[in-house]
């Protein structure tokens, strides 16, 4: 092997694989609904959270979504799919603490989040 057929070794740094799967396609569908804003000015949470509630609320719509199976194990889904990346979320951060949190919060406004959902249905951009 003469010094042309030599390549050099790079480095390169560890690659890790998640599954993308609908995640862009349900991100985008939920920004055009303005589904995470709707529901943080209904549901607005305290400075103290790392993640508002309409944040969480996007990840396990894209949950329920790509994974239709019992409501457990949220954070290890997350990890395995691109949901930081697609959604800014900490996947450690999708416990079912913060997400059972997330749920208390918007029941009581469910009908005002639904009527502002729907809404943006008919009319996109209002």
């Amino acid at each position: 092997m003469d010094q042309r057929e030599r390549r050099r070794a790079r480095y390169v740094g560890a690659s890790i694989e998640k599954q993308l799967a609908a995640l862009p396609v349900i991100a985008d569908y939920c920004r055009r609904l303005d589904l995470a804003d709707i529901i943080d000015r209904a549901c607005p949470v305290r400075d103290l959270a790392h993640l508002p509630h309409g944040q969480v609320i996007e990840a396990l719509v894209a949950n329920r979504l790509t994974s239709p199976a019992p409501l457990v194990r949220v954070t290890e889904w997350a990890r395995e799919h691109a949901v930081e990346e697609v959604f800014g979320a900490d996947p450690e951060l999708l416990n079912d603490d913060r997400i059972g949190r997330a749920l208390d919060a918007i029941a009581p406004e469910l009908d005002r989040i639904v009527g502002s959902v729907g809404a943006q249905v008919v009319c996109p951009g209002r």
